[in-house]
C-alpha cells in the first residue's frame, strides 16, 4: 500500500503578537511568550537554557489545536476520497445514482487564549522580544545574559510585593528570588572563566571565587552600609529559609551589629530589600565588567 501524506496548516492565536512557548525539559516544563518577528529555528528556553528546535517547544494547548485542526483535515480528505471512488464506481451504472455526500467545510478556531505572564524585555544582543514569569536567567534567542536580565527580575518581584495581601510573606520569597537571581548570574558568567564552581548563594565563597579567577574584589566598591545590607539579604534569607527567621549565633557572628536580636526574628523591609537591590546590581556590574 502506498502512503499518502496530508499537509495542512494551522493558524495559532497571539497576545498582540507573542506566542506562546513551553519547555519539555521535564525538569523545568515552565511558560514564556516569545514575539513573532523574534521566533527562530533555534531557540532557548528563558529558565533552564536548555536548547530547542522552535517547534519542540509548542504548548499543550497549542498541541491540543493542531490536533483538532488535523482530525478535521482528515475527515474532510476521507469523506472526499469515499465520493471520489463512490462516484467512478457507480458512473456507468443504469441502476444505481450515486449523489456525493457534500461535507461543509469549517474552520477550526483555536479555543484558547494565551497566558498572562508578568514581565517583557527586549534582549540588547539580538533583539529577541518575550516575556516570562517570576525569576529567570537568560535570553531565549540567544542565550545570553546580562544586566537587564537582573534589572527585569527586580522589577518582576517588587511588582509581586506590592500586588501581595500579605507583605511579609512576599518579602520572605523576595529575599529568596532575588539571591537566587544573584546565584544564577554569578553560575552563568563564572562558566566564561573557568569550569570550576561554587555555592553562589554563599557571599563568601562568591566573594573568594571572583578573587581567585577574576583576581579582583566584587566587594570593594562598597561602603560599610552597603556591604551591610547586603550580607542582611543573604543571611535573612538564609535564616528564613533555615530556621525560621530566628537570628542565630551563627547569623549573629556574621552580622555583629544584629547580636543583640539574638532569638528574634529577622525584621524584614520593603525599604531593605529596594536598598539591596541596588547594591546586589553594582555588584553584579563590576562582575560584568570583569569578564571580558
Amino acid at each position: 500500500m502506498s502512503r499518502r501524506e496530508l499537509g495542512f496548516q494551522v493558524e495559532f492565536p497571539t497576545d498582540e503578537g507573542f506566542f506562546g512557548r513551553e519547555c519539555n525539559n521535564s525538569d523545568c516544563g515552565r511558560y514564556f511568550k516569545v514575539h513573532e518577528a523574534s521566533l527562530d529555528e533555534d531557540m532557548y528556553c528563558p529558565y533552564c537554557a536548555t536548547s530547542f528546535k522552535k517547534e519542540d517547544l509548542l504548548t499543550k494547548e497549542q498541541t491540543k489545536h493542531i490536533e483538532q485542526v488535523a482530525k478535521e483535515k482528515v475527515e474532510q480528505w476521507a469523506q472526499e476520497q469515499l465520493n471520489d471512488m463512490l462516484e467512478k464506481a457507480f458512473k456507468n451504472n443504469d441502476f444505481i445514482e450515486f449523489t456525493p455526500n457534500k461535507r461543509r467545510r469549517k474552520k477550526v478556531k483555536a479555543k484558547y487564549k494565551e497566558r498572562t505572564t508578568d514581565s517583557e524585555l527586549t534582549c540588547p544582543y539580538c533583539d529577541c522580544t518575550f516575556q516570562f514569569y517570576g525569576i529567570f536567567g537568560y535570553c531565549p534567542g540567544c542565550k545570553k545574559e546580562n544586566i537587564l536580565i537582573y534589572d527585569a527580575n527586580a522589577t518582576s518581584i517588587l511588582q509581586e510585593i506590592g500586588e501581595s495581601k500579605n507583605e511579609g510573606r512576599s518579602l520572605r520569597h523576595a529575599y529568596s528570588d532575588i539571591v537566587s537571581t544573584f546565584e544564577i548570574f554569578c553560575k552563568n558568567k563564572a562558566q566564561k572563566i573557568t569550569s570550576k564552581t561554587t555555592n553562589f548563594q554563599d557571599i563568601y565563597k562568591t566573594r573568594r571565587f571572583f578573587k581567585k579567577y577574576l583576581e579582583t574584589d566584587i566587594l570593594e566598591d562598597l561602603t560599610n552600609d552597603q556591604e551591610l545590607t547586603f550580607k542582611r539579604i543573604f543571611h535573612k534569607r538564609h535564616i528564613y529559609d533555615h530556621n525560621d527567621g530566628i537570628i542565630s549565633e551563627k547569623y549573629a557572628r556574621k552580622i555583629p551589629e544584629d547580636k543583640n536580636k539574638l532569638g528574634d526574628k529577622a525584621e524584614l523591609s520593603i525599604e531593605e530589600f529596594k536598598t539591596g537591590t541596588e547594591v546586589i546590581r553594582q555588584v553584579l556590574t563590576k562582575v560584568i565588567n570583569e569578564i571580558h
